[in-house]
């Protein structure tokens, strides 16, 4: 049996991701972080030459320096030109933000002196004004450069919309006409308009994030309360969404009794034109791309491979947009089907030797995977953990599976057949019960904990250890749990030094 099974794709992505980071620190530049480089480097080198697989280093090797240079082409590309003078723009309302005396405000179909430019605008617009989804603006501003990367960290809402330029006008100098609406927002917006009217405007802001990622409308407080108790993935449109659309449609498939391939052009042209109407998120278009690689591999009697599948997806996405490896989004999405490929079975076997029957054990062994894996990124960005939301997911995503799958279903009817509108009443009644489950955890002070705030190289570390635990890794248990606590001495020791130097 292999000691390590080796999946290349795997590897060479995970290096490419690793050299885009790494371009990073040397950009600001980071001395810690380029000697926890070096030293990682060598020591893969040492590994390598022992069990004679210096291809395999070389191969990875590669990847991670086009992962360098990659980030740079990425970062300039999207920077563009600098104006030095106020110019002329035409460009149309495409989502609308709104703060406390302005409004924030993206544009697309941007014409800058007469001329169509390839990306957005971010606008604030000061002041009064009945500014509208589809409506054209003209202004004359000073068109400035985003920073992607400040003191606060990276600025991934200008990067998520193609946005890198940002300007403010007065909204008394702005000339605002009749506009267009695109077709993914007037499917959105016929949708909120109908739930809007329907049920409790909290309740109809919920289903839309629930359904679409469009958390613009939703309450601050309810956006609170759940990424407090633990369950503020429900709102990201993510894999647990697409499964349940993946497994309904799967489920009519079969019993219309098609051809494998036609099967498969079906769920691609829905799946694709549902990550179209969610925007394109990076959780939405991993799970998509997740999906239709399993789909395709039944279809040419292939195994499916989970690991280089993962690493395929992420290559796609980071060959497009290869900054969204500094995005939450996109970390906790690709985090969070890691640790369950590579920690589930061993914690599903762990639980089974407590005496759990198979199906609590594999349940219990998906949330925990889930919730442990994801510590590290949630100290990163939340620097908050509740440790009750165990409990929380095992109450609420098979409350949550059995609401989506009933809204993605009863929606569309009612809005064809009115006199089904009742069925809207038993929705709102299951999103409000989580909501409550959500705000009563949330409520326990005693169960939310400050966590440090876990540098890059920690996180690296942890994940590490989350791949020596796994089946991946074949050697005996001790040598793993020796191994991981010195892979983990050295994320501390390197988290320490961090801490003096700062």
């Amino acid at each position: 049996m292999r000691k390590l099974n080796f999946r290349v794709l795997f590897f060479c992505v995970v290096a490419f991701a690793l050299g885009i980071c790494v371009a990073r620190e040397i950009f600001l530049p980071s001395i810690l972080s380029l000697i926890f480089v070096i030293c990682s480097v060598i020591a893969l080198l040492v590994i390598c030459l022992k069990f004679k697989c210096i291809k395999r280093f070389v191969i990875v090797f590669v990847a991670f320096i086009v992962g360098v240079g990659y980030y740079f082409a990425g970062y300039f590309v999207f920077v563009g030109t600098e104006y030095e003078n106020k110019v002329v723009v035409r460009a149309r309302v495409s989502s609308i933000y709104q703060s406390t005396g302005y409004k924030s405000i993206v544009l697309d179909d941007v014409l800058v002196e007469g001329e169509s430019k390839n990306f957005c605008i971010s606008l604030s617009l000061g002041g009064e004004s009945d500014v509208k989804l589809g409506d054209i603006l003209i202004f004359y501003g000073k068109l400035n450069n985003v920073n992607l990367f400040d003191e606060d960290g990276y600025n991934s809402f200008y990067y998520k919309n193609n946005t890198p330029y940002k300007c403010s006008v007065s909204a008394d100098k702005v000339v605002i006409r009749d506009g267009y609406l695109k077709l993914d927002e007037i499917i959105r917006q016929s949708i909120s308009n109908f739930l809007n009217e329907n049920v409790n405007v909290d309740v109809a802001n919920l289903i839309s994030a629930v359904l679409f990622g469009d958390k613009n409308n939703l309450d601050s407080d309810i956006k609170e309360v759940y990424s407090l108790s633990g369950i503020g993935h429900l709102l990201a449109v993510s894999g647990l969404h697409i499964g349940f659309i993946v497994a309904m449609l799967s489920f009519v498939l079969d019993k219309l009794k098609l051809k494998k391939w036609i099967n498969f052009l079906i769920l691609f042209v829905i799946l694709l034109f549902y990550a179209y109407i969610c925007g394109f998120s990076p959780s939405v278009t991993r799970a998509c791309l997740m999906s239709l690689v399993f789909a395709f591999s039944f279809v040419v009697g292939r195994k499916y491979d989970k690991l280089n599948c993962l690493g395929f997806v992420a290559l796609l996405i980071l060959l497009v947009k290869p900054l969204y490896v500094f995005d939450a989004g996109f970390l906790l999405s690709f985090a969070s089907v890691f640790c369950i490929f590579t920690l589930s079975k061993p914690l599903t076997m762990l639980f089974r030797r407590a005496k759990l029957n198979t199906k609590l054990s594999q349940t219990f062994g998906l949330i925990v995977s889930v919730q442990f894996g994801l510590l590290p990124m949630m100290a990163l960005y939340y620097e908050t953990f509740n440790i009750l939301s165990f409990f929380t997911n095992l109450i609420c995503v098979p409350l949550f599976e059995i609401t989506f799958m009933l809204t993605f279903v009863v929606v569309p009817l009612c809005m064809l057949l009115p006199f089904m509108h009742f069925f809207l009443s038993f929705i709102e009644f299951l999103f409000t019960l989580i909501t409550l489950i959500a705000s009563g955890v949330s409520l326990v002070s005693w169960a939310n904990f400050d966590m440090a705030n876990l540098t890059g190289i920690f996180i690296v570390c942890f994940y590490c250890c989350c791949f020596i635990l796994s089946r991946y890794y074949n050697i005996k248990q001790k040598d793993k749990f020796a191994i991981c606590c010195f892979v983990l001495a050295m994320g501390l020791l390197f988290y320490n030094l961090s801490m003096l130097v700062i």
